[in-house]
C-alpha cells in the first residue's frame, strides 16, 4: 500500500526576509519548520472530548440556545438541533432530510414522556427510567429506529423474564 506524505515544511526565511516594508516584527512572520520535524506526525486525542461536547449541546438544548427545530408531539413541544437529531435516529435523519422547516409533528401514538427520555438519550449517552415505563420507550425508540437503545431495552426485558421481575 502506498502512503502519501504532506510536507509540513515552511519555506526557509533568511534573516534579511524577516523584516520587509509593512512588517513590524520577526514575530508576524512565518518561522521555518526544522526538518526532522518535518516528516513526524502528531495525533492529539482529548479525553472525554465527545460527552463535553454532547453536555454542551444538551445545555444549550435546555437553555434554548442554537436550537433549529421544534418537535411536536400531542400536546408537548421540545426544542432540539437538528444535527444531534439526525445523529441520533435514522427517523429523524430521513424526516429531516426530506423536510426543510424546523418543526416536526411526531404522531399522535409517540408518548411524549418516552420521547422526551429518549431525546435526553440522544443528548447524554444515559437513559433512567422506571421498570413500568421499559415498554413505552421501547416503542418508541423502535418508531425513531433507535435499534440500539431497542436492543437494550429488550434485553432488559428479556433478563427480567428469566428471572422472574427479581
Amino acid at each position: 500500500s502506498s502512503s502519501h506524505r504532506y510536507p509540513l515544511t515552511r519555506p526557509s526565511l533568511s534573516p534579511s526576509s524577516l523584516l520587509s516594508p509593512g512588517t513590524s516584527s520577526p514575530q508576524q512572520r512565518p518561522r521555518a519548520v526544522p526538518a526532522a520535524m518535518a516528516e513526524a506526525v502528531h495525533y492529539i486525542h482529548l479525553q472525554n472530548f465527545s460527552r463535553s461536547l454532547l453536555e454542551t449541546l444538551n445545555g444549550q438544548r435546555l437553555g434554548g440556545h442554537f436550537c433549529d427545530v421544534t418537535v411536536r408531539i400531542r400536546e408537548a413541544t421540545l426544542r432540539a438541533h437538528r444535527c444531534v437529531l439526525a445523529a441520533g435516529s435514522p427517523f429523524f435523519h430521513d424526516k429531516l432530510l426530506l423536510q426543510d422547516g424546523g418543526r416536526l409533528l411526531l404522531p399522535a401514538a409517540i408518548d411524549p414522556d418516552a420521547f422526551e427520555g429518549l431525546l435526553h438519550l440522544i443528548y447524554s449517552g444515559r437513559l433512567t427510567l422506571l421498570l413500568e415505563a421499559l415498554p413505552g420507550h421501547l416503542l418508541v425508540a423502535s418508531g425513531l429506529q433507535m435499534w440500539h437503545v431497542v436492543d437494550q431495552c429488550s434485553a432488559v426485558l428479556r433478563e427480567l423474564e428469566v428471572t422472574g421481575g427479581q
